[in-house]
């Protein structure tokens, strides 16, 4: 299934990095999308799982799924099907 796109939704990482999610991909375990501003390769895409974790990336690289800005952002994915 294609990614969904979403409004931007900007956060930072558990690094201090900037990241956006922009979508949503209900099919896949690491079901959102969107790029990491990181000091070292600047911008990057990531993929997060519910629980924050990003697919191949270091541990500053992972959202804060309690986060204010990503809770609703969750919770929609939760209704599109992501687990």
């Amino acid at each position: 299934m294609a990614t969904l796109k979403i409004e931007t939704v900007k956060t930072k990482t558990k690094g201090g990095y900037d990241a956006e999610i922009t979508g949503i991909d209900p099919t896949d375990t690491d079901c959102l999308r969107g790029t990491i501003n990181t000091p070292a390769k600047g911008m990057e895409n990531g993929k997060w799982n519910l629980g924050g974790i990003c697919r191949d990336k270091a541990d500053e690289c992972n959202i804060i799924p309690n986060s204010e800005e990503i809770t609703d952002v969750i919770d929609t994915a939760k209704r599109l099907g992501c687990k």
